[in-house]
């Protein structure tokens, strides 16, 4: 596709910074736990430097306001989850320094994870699933259908918590992200935000394919750079024995979509109720918020 703009220097530091990680992971050295963080931020710089040579606009560039406001969210975002965690099961981590440098380190990680997430939509929004301009306007759902798919996101958040932190427990991980997923849409579809909901009403699949490829693609290289890193998290799900890339089992990738459809709808939920500047994926025109 033709180049609006250059690659710039900032993507190629972050290109730099991420290919230098992934050599450091991958030879035999003790490595600092901050390696992993700081790979992240250098993917996040050159997605968004090839965003903004193939569009001439991007998440970073274009409204740094929004993006600093995406990445402070992300650390909150992310909370439920480690809550989660802690009552299921599902994964622990080692290799993290004892002392306050492990929060620090810690919360740096999460603030990579929602802008990771949408900068890489945004890539491929700009690739290849490419969107119209404007959302095509759709009917909104009627209230009862809402209430309903609420109703059962608000059972799918409630049901780990009621099952013993057996074996069982780490299998049901996959239920929180639909049960966000479910019980924030039909607030995001009613009150105006931009709603995967309302993009499959109105036939509008590039953002859900963009956001699916996403969380696949991020789970992925996810997945390699902690089987390679001395701080890494430690899978608890005991499906090993049908394969797995290299910590996660294979079944685990087909939640994977739910990622980004979910972290999608929680930041639009959050972003709309605290009224921040918004990051849009696959804004093309000047005037997008």
């Amino acid at each position: 596709m033709p180049r609006a703009a250059a690659f710039g220097l900032a993507g190629m530091a972050g290109l730099g910074v991420f290919c230098g990680c992934v050599v450091i992971l991958a030879l035999p050295l003790s490595e600092h736990a901050a390696v992993g963080p700081l790979a992240w931020t250098g993917y996040v710089l050159a997605i968004d430097a090839a965003v903004f040579a193939a569009r001439g606009r991007s998440l970073l560039r274009s409204r740094p306001d929004a993006f600093l406001w995406l990445a402070m969210l992300s650390v909150f975002l992310w909370l439920p989850f480690e809550w989660y965690n802690e009552r299921l099961a599902g994964w622990y981590r080692s290799g993290l320094p004892p002392d306050l440098s492990r929060y620090v380190l810690l919360g740096w990680s999460f603030a990579c994870i929602w802008p990771v997430l949408f900068e890489t939509a945004d890539l491929l929004l700009a690739l290849w699933f490419k969107r119209g301009g404007d959302d095509i306007a759709a009917r909104r759902p009627g209230l009862s259908l809402s209430c309903s798919v609420a109703a059962a996101g608000a059972v799918l958040l409630l049901a780990p918590l009621a099952v013993p932190r057996l074996d069982l427990g780490e299998h049901l991980l996959p239920l929180v992200s639909a049960g966000f997923l479910l019980l924030l849409e039909p607030w995001n579809a009613a009150g105006g935000r931009a709603s995967l909901w309302l993009d499959a009403r109105s036939r509008e699949y590039s953002r859900l394919l963009a956001l699916a490829g996403a969380g696949l693609l991020c789970g992925l290289w996810l997945d390699a750079l902690n089987h390679f890193s001395r701080a890494k998290w430690h899978s608890l799900w005991n499906l090993t024995s049908t394969g797995t890339f290299f910590e996660l089992p294979w079944l685990a990738y087909a939640a994977l979509p739910l990622l980004g459809w979910q972290g999608f709808a929680m930041y639009e939920f959050a972003a709309g109720v605290l009224h921040l500047p918004r990051c849009e994926l696959g804004a093309l025109g000047d005037d997008a918020v």
